[in-house]
Parts: structure tokens; sequence; C-alpha cells
């Protein structure tokens, strides 16, 4: 029996986010009009076009049919905040000094986002969903005022508005067998069934019912399930439903838009139909997911059980899968009424993802880490008649290169980033500025790397520090690709590849100098092979 929802819902929804479809023909526009389309947390494997057998992404896999596909792009950081204010600025998290979620609140960083320059050159800003970045950068958009609240207030507390939609809307009922009040996003009065990976899964399925705080604020993290929440009303369908608002709204002027959705982002509980549509059995886990970890910086005590169990996170991958395929149909939606406002030639789409989820590699889940699964994203960019389709980049790149591709197409080159612009490399007529990606983390930790350089074969983590514990990495992908054997650290053959390894720490200091950036010494003196 699913959730009802009350008879003033729909009403409310419609405030809140949805639109009465309308079918009219864009002006013409000499500018592009821009559409970021951003998910949270999405490994560049969740989706059809990279080969993955099992997941349904119809809609992407046609979006990539028809864009460049950067198919080794890389995030600038692992952890949103930082990834996303990069995104925002093309610099670098030590510049931006955006390095946790929680340095949203600081008003510190004024590089100028690609929104703000373009809203100086006649654009109109707006972001629906899932903002993350310093708040006062939300003052460009110009999202219509709801319920008396600013456009900026919509952006940034976009999330709290949501949970308390639902709150307005939907109808508490009593917990049936097997469920708990969902506490870690949806405010504790959605129930969800609970699947193993789930922490309270264990004690609810005992009969131990009677000792769970069902209003316990939980972690987002400990949350498997599926939600019963009817299908308009998922935190996807609304962001979705604003987009495809958005556009009808902005047709006919030139615009930067920004979806962002939430979404596979932990809590990972789909609703239905979503989460009937892949089942546990079915689903192959990671390779790594029975890695000791034993000569890694990630040691084998962080975040193992239950991401170790196969049975377990075969529950969780069906659940991910589910959330994918629940944005890809919103995506070709979106997609839909492009064309339908016949915005489609003159509109350069952007698909990418903050950065990604372990999904049981290695043992773990969520990200902070730099394993391909954490770090490397899914990343697109078609505009018909510019750009070529269906053409496959295989060098590297970051996604800080976001800020100046969307000025270059734009009409605004030479502002400054850490980034570059790589429409030349899209219609073919300039090679990468660099065969390397780089990311950073982990600032809090000393024996954990905080910086990452990758090419098209090698793989390098290691410090800025001159000191601390921290173990350095080199990984063949080329010949390992699941990451299983770092060939530094304790590896007794380590100096077989201390040429490799010094090259990889050369290209990488260029580059810090390149962005002026302050960690240059640190890394230039750093000792990778210790007797």
């Amino acid at each position: 029996m699913r959730i009802q929802a009350s008879k003033t819902s729909l009403a409310l929804a419609v405030t809140f986010s949805a639109i009465t479809p309308v079918v009219a023909k864009s002006k013409k526009v000499e500018k592009p009009n821009i559409l970021l389309i951003m998910t949270d947390q999405q490994s560049w494997d969740a989706v059809g076009y990279s080969g993955n057998k099992i997941i349904k992404t119809p809609n992407l896999d046609r979006l990539a049919s028809e864009s460049v596909n950067f198919s080794q792009a890389i995030t600038g950081c692992p952890v949103s905040a930082p990834a996303r204010t990069s995104i925002l600025t093309g610099r670098m998290i030590e510049t931006t000094t955006i390095r946790g979620n929680l340095d949203v609140y600081s008003n510190d960083c004024f590089y100028p986002t690609f929104d703000e320059i373009l809203a100086k050159k006649g654009y109109t800003a707006e972001c629906h969903g899932k903002f993350h970045s310093p708040y006062h950068m939300a003052n460009v958009y110009a999202n219509p005022t709801i319920d008396g609240k600013s456009g900026f207030e919509q952006i940034v507390k976009w999330e709290q508005n949501y949970v308390k939609l639902l709150e307005k809307t939907i109808k508490k009922r009593p917990l049936k067998k097997d469920e708990l009040y969902e506490t870690s996003f949806y405010g504790g009065t959605i129930p969800y069934k609970l699947d193993p990976p789930d922490s309270k899964y264990e004690m609810l399925r005992s009969g131990n019912k009677a000792n769970i705080d069902v209003s316990e604020k939980r972690s987002q993290a400990d949350v498997h399930g599926v939600l019963d929440l009817p299908a308009e009303y998922t935190i996807t369908a609304i962001q979705g439903q604003q987009t495809i608002q958005a556009l009808e709204r902005l047709k006919d002027k030139p615009f930067m838009l920004t979806a962002s959705f939430h979404c596979p982002h932990v809590p990972i509980t789909p609703s239905e139909p979503y989460a009937s549509m892949y089942k546990p059995k079915d689903m192959k886990p990671y390779f790594s997911i029975t890695d000791k970890r034993s000569n890694s910086p990630y040691q084998p005590n962080m975040d193992l059980a239950p991401y170790n169990d196969k049975a377990k996170v075969q529950y969780m991958m069906a659940n991910y899968y589910a959330l994918v395929t629940e944005i890809d149909d919103w995506v070709g939606k979106i997609l839909n009424k492009l064309d339908e406002l016949n915005l489609t030639n003159n509109t350069l789409v952007i698909f990418v993802s903050d950065h990604g989820e372990m999904l049981g590699a290695h043992g773990m889940r969520g990200k902070f880490c730099f394993y391909e699964e954490s770090v490397r994203v899914p990343f697109l960019i078609r505009y018909p008649r510019k750009i070529p389709q269906g053409k496959t980049i295989t060098t590297p790149v970051s996604i800080i290169n976001i800020f100046p591709t969307i000025l270059d197409y734009a009409g605004l080159k030479n502002i400054p980033s850490d980034g570059y612009s790589m429409r030349g490399i899209m219609e073919g007529t300039a090679l990468p500025k660099y065969n390397f990606a780089i990311s950073e983390w982990m600032w809090s930790n000393e024996n954990v790397p905080s910086l990452m350089i990758r090419t098209e074969q090698w793989k390098l983590m290691t410090t800025h520090r001159t000191g601390g514990k921290n173990v350095e990495v080199l990984f063949d992908l080329k010949n390992d690709p699941n990451e299983m054997n770092n060939l530094l650290g304790s590896n007794p053959e380590r100096f077989k590849h201390k040429e490799t390894a010094e090259e990889l720490r050369s290209k990488l200091v260029g580059y810090l100098r390149d962005v002026n950036s302050p960690l240059t010494n640190g890394v230039e003196k750093r000792i990778l092979i210790r007797e």
C-alpha cells in the first residue's frame, strides 16, 4: 500500500515546482543557451554507454551518441561542495579554500562563477535543485519568487523546502512490518522498507523494533531500502519538473540553466516503479570488493562491513541503479522539452556528476578517496552542428574545465581559471593542454593522500606534506584496472617504478606551478620512495 497524498497536495506541488506544458517556438537568439545537468555521487560506469550491461539509461545513452564523451573525466575533488565550487569557478579547491562541505557557509571565496560572468553579458541564470556551494554565489540566480520566498532562499535551502513540501502534502501513516520512518533526509514522515545493508535491518528483523528510536536522526549513508513515496513527489521528479518549468520560462532569452539532481546520493532509497526494476541477484559487485587494502593509504579499518559483503552490496547496487534510471527518465523529458521548444540546436548541454560512489569497490562506500569509482565521473557535452556526435576522448580531463569551456562557447575567452577550454579538442582543432587530470582532497588527515594525478595508463596518489605516514600509491591502470596492486608503498619492488612515479610527480608539480598553487613546494620536496 502506497502513501496517499492529501487532496491539496497537487496544488501545493504546482506552487513549488510543477508545470503546465506549453508547446511554443522560441525566438532565435545569437548566444548559445547553456544547460548544465549535474547529478550527485554518480560513478563513471553507472551509465549504459560506459559498457554497463545491467543499468538502464536509454536517454543518457542517446545523449552520449549525440555528444562528445570524456570517458576518463576526473572530478576536481571527490566531495560535493569543493567539487561544485571548482566547477563554478574553474579553480582548484586550495585556491577556492572550499575544502569541505561545511565551507559552503564561508564568504571567503569570491572568484566569479560562470553564472555571474554570463549574467553580466545578458544571460539569465537559474539553478534548480542542489546548490551546495558558498551561499553568496547564489545571488546571481533569477529563480522566481515562490510562496513569498526569494529565489536565493529557494536555492540555498532547496532540500529543506522540499522536505517541508512533503510534510505539508503527504499524510503520515503508521509503520508496517519491516519499516521505519526515513529520518536521515526526508524529515521522519515517509516510511521505507529496509534492505539488508541498512544499519537497523538486523535489529528490526530480529523483533527488537521496540528498542529502535523511530525519530532518531540517522546518517544518510546508513539508510538503504524502498521509500514509500508517490512517484510525482520524489526528489528527482520535483527537480526534473522545475527544470522543465524553467525551460518554458526562459525559452525566449539566452539562459544559463543548471539542473542539479540530488540522486543517486545517499540515502539510497528509490521509490516505485523504479525500485522493482533491478533485482539484487542480478547485480555484479566490483571485483575489488575483496581487496584487503594492505598496501593502501585507505586502511582496512575504513568503511568495510557491510560494504565487503557481496550479498548486501547487491541490494545497494540495485537501489542505486534504480535512482540513476529515474534520473535518466527525467533527463529524457528535459531533452524532449528542448526539442519541443526548438531550443536543441542552439543549446550547449553538459551532463556531469560532481564525484562518484564506491558502491562496494575495495570494500568501501561513498567517496572521499582517489579510487576510480570515487574520482572518475560521467561527462558529456552536446552542441549540435558545432561539436561532433558520438566522439570519445580518452585523454583524462578535469571537470574544472567546464568553466572555461562554457565561457568560450559564449564568446568569452581568456578568462583566468585553473582549467582550459575543451572546445578545440572537441571540434578537432587542438590537442588537450595536458595529458593528465588532477584531483585534491583530505586536508584533515595527514596520513591520507591529498593529491592525485592520472594519465590514461598511470595514477599517482601523493600529498603536499613533506612529513606524515602517507602511503604513496602508483597504479598501472592498463594492466591493473581494478587498482589492486600498489606498485609503491611497501611493495618490495617499488624501486623498479621510481622513474614512472617521478615523471608523474614532475607533471603534477608543473601543473601546480602553472596555476600558482601554494602546494607546489610541498609536492616537489615529497619523497615518494623511501629506503
